[in-house]
């Protein structure tokens, strides 16, 4: 009984550690100053480009530079549809494996910000 006792501050602070490594929770609102771009700025930041998602997830996408084709990787797989630009939005569509969905752009200065269907806001970094 005594060694169980002197275990559980070992326990507790392994837990405390382990919260705390993982970090705060994903964004769900865009940051401070955020403008949404319109379709032909859109079209302008992403065509021909491939980018980074930031997060845990390991999302990579390259967009075409001559017509609307686009690749995604994640989880070390790969996946090819097409898109399509609007007013403050990038629209993925007519996937294989993947769920097509519409995604919110927002820039802050050169930074580039998408709001995923899941409502994460994660920051896409050009590569």
């Amino acid at each position: 009984m005594k060694a169980s006792r002197h275990l559980l501050p070992v326990v507790l602070s392994a837990a405390l550690l382990a919260a705390c490594a993982s970090g705060p929770p994903p964004a769900t609102e865009f940051p401070a100053g955020a403008k949404a771009p319109s379709a032909a700025e859109v079209t302008n930041l992403l065509k021909g480009k491939s980018f980074d998602f930031s997060g845990p997830d390991g999302i990579r996408t390259d967009y075409a530079k001559e017509g609307n084709a686009i690749t995604v990787y994640f989880s070390g797989r790969s996946d090819v549809g097409t898109w399509r630009a609007e007013d403050g939005r990038v629209c993925l569509e007519n996937f294989q494996t993947i769920q097509g969905a519409c995604n919110d752009v927002r820039l802050v200065g050169s930074d580039i910000y998408f709001k995923r269907s899941n409502g994460q806001v994660v920051q896409v970094t050009p590569r």
